[in-house]
């Protein structure tokens, strides 16, 4: 099943992308399902005070390569956020803190930093995958993904139920991410087209993007989620001979995340 991928610049700075073009839906493992009933059942959350808001522009400028997608899934990340006087009600004595979350077996770590890229503070009870996100209205954050390992992964990542890089209702089957082995991928927003992305930033749910948007559905605003699989590289195709294009603009329309709808 072959795959064509993005690399990004952010800023001055390159981390790799993936747009993958899928052809199958994803398989998981049995105790792979169980573990995400876990998530979402085995300890106490908060409905979340907070949305995440299509922001301002921010640079982000991708190009395809090749690889190719292994299935099963290696893991599935659920991660709540909401205002951390909210959290912190709702999980009560038994509470634990962290600035990270290492995923399938630490070869991967997420991350989440604000505007100044000061990593924000993540909790759960303690002994459990509750993982909740504190933040604030109006705050711009980032997803930082530090892959650990010599093994390349796609990254499959929903912000409020919604793909973010094609702004539709969010599927393990859909496009990825590429994090080459050793690296780091930093998702800074909605993807808008190859050259741009819409900055996440925190508010209230009436703003939300997914609150505006034809795919959004609120009730699940307040969640962030993450799906790996591993990947190995395969070499491309030949490309043919483009063809002179007369509407160059229209390249790559219904890819991309559409604007909200206020």
């Amino acid at each position: 099943m072959s795959q064509s991928f993005l690399s990004a610049r952010h800023r001055g700075r390159w981390s790799i992308l993936a747009a993958a073009f899928l052809l199958s839906a994803c398989s998981s493992l049995p105790q792979q399902s169980a573990q995400r009933e876990a998530v979402s059942t085995a300890a106490p959350q908060t409905a979340s005070t907070l949305g995440t808001q299509w922001g301002e522009g921010r640079e982000s400028r991708a190009y395809s390569v090749q690889a190719q997608r292994i299935e099963p899934q290696r893991d599935e990340l659920q991660l709540a956020y909401s205002d951390e006087r909210s959290i912190r009600q709702a999980l009560g004595q038994n509470l634990d803190a962290q600035r990270s979350i290492l995923l399938d077996q630490g070869k991967v770590e997420l991350s989440v930093h604000d505007g100044r890229d000061t990593p924000l503070t993540i909790f759960s009870s303690i002994g459990q995958r509750n993982y909740q996100l504190a933040g604030k209205s109006g705050e711009r954050y980032v997803l930082v993904y530090t892959n650990r390992s010599s093994t390349p992964y796609e990254i499959i990542t929903t912000v409020d139920g919604l793909d973010v890089l094609s702004g539709k209702a969010g599927s393990r089957s859909h496009n990825g991410y590429l994090l080459q082995a050793g690296a780091v991928l930093r998702i800074e927003g909605f993807r808008k087209s190859a050259d741009e992305v819409a900055a996440f930033r925190f508010s209230g749910r009436d703003k939300a993007y997914a609150a505006n948007s034809l795919a959004g559905d609120t009730r699940n605003i307040g969640v962030i989620g993450t799906v790996l699989y591993e990947v190995r590289p395969v070499t491309p195709a030949q490309p043919a001979v483009q063809s002179p294009n007369p509407f160059p603009a229209d390249k790559g329309n219904g890819q991309y995340a559409p604007p909200p709808r206020y």
